[in-house]
């Protein structure tokens, strides 16, 4: 063989070596796994034993056109000015328009800046007691759940739990009584003879839940019975929210309600039943 009479130089290899890639992916699926199932059933402590009040709030579309402020603004008067009264939000807090609807902020009078400085309103500015706030699809569509929780961090100590679309917890009052609280932007499942089917599908094959609620069809109903096979009673609720004059709910043919927008619970943890 003819000796080389070219010599290449020894580049080092850019890639991170496959052994490292390995022990990087096995530590971000630990971390990851403990963030979720720390999300499971988690325990929000109540140091009292007076009943509180939650109040679900349903979908505020705060920069809409058809946002009813009005009732907005004097419900959260009520949440800010009420002794033990509480608040979870229920998810798309904005429109956050995004993909293909994008083109709808030309149909509104409130721009991005405006809508991003309502919701920072809402979480830090507005004297609500929040214990769960919820990224309903318009925040995915817009990809702001980001910056919500960018915003949330403003609260130091006192940061509010905000979970993607679900949050399953626990109230934890001083005297041990416990009720468990499944609160969603929606659960799975439709009926046009039932408004809460999906709430209902979720009690059913729930395990032993207090108190479910969900949003996003911008109706409401509440509904309870007793549950014999699990020996519960779940109290089954969906808020409308606060999005009025709706454009594409008159065109396919919706009524718009009225009432439940949001819906108050109270919790008392020295009921016999």
């Amino acid at each position: 063989m003819k000796p080389a009479i070219v010599e290449f130089p020894d580049l080092a290899d850019e890639s991170e070596p496959i052994e490292e890639v390995i022990d990087r992916m096995t530590r971000n699926f630990e971390r990851a796994k403990k963030a979720h199932d720390a999300r499971k059933w988690f325990p929000i402590k109540i140091r009292d034993n007076k009943p509180i009040g939650i109040l679900f709030v349903g979908d505020p579309h705060l920069d809409d056109n058809g946002c009813h402020w009005p009732l907005l603004r004097e419900h959260i008067d009520i949440a800010k000015n009420t002794e033990g009264m509480f608040a979870v939000n229920i998810g798309d807090v904005g429109n956050d328009w995004g993909g293909r609807l994008i083109k709808k902020y030309a149909d509104q009078d409130t721009s991005v800046h405006t809508a991003r400085r309502l919701v920072e309103w809402l979480l830090l500015e507005s004297g609500v007691s929040w214990l769960v706030w919820l990224h309903g699809n318009h925040q995915h569509m817009g990809d702001s759940s980001a910056l919500h929780e960018q915003m949330n961090k403003r609260y130091g100590t006192q940061r509010v739990p905000m979970l993607d679309w679900e949050a399953r917890f626990t109230l934890q009052f001083a005297n041990g009584v416990e009720f468990r609280i499944n609160a969603a932007h929606d659960f799975a499942g439709n009926s046009m003879w039932n408004p809460v089917h999906g709430v209902v599908k979720a009690a059913k094959f729930g395990n032993d839940i207090d108190v479910l609620v969900c949003g996003h069809k911008h109706n409401w109903a509440v509904s309870q019975w007793e549950q014999a096979e699990q020996g519960n009673a779940p109290l089954m609720i969906r808020v409308r929210g606060y999005k009025h004059l709706d454009g594409f709910a008159r065109r396919i043919g919706k009524y718009e309600q009225d009432e439940g927008q949001s819906i108050l619970v109270v919790f008392d943890p020295n009921a016999t039943t």
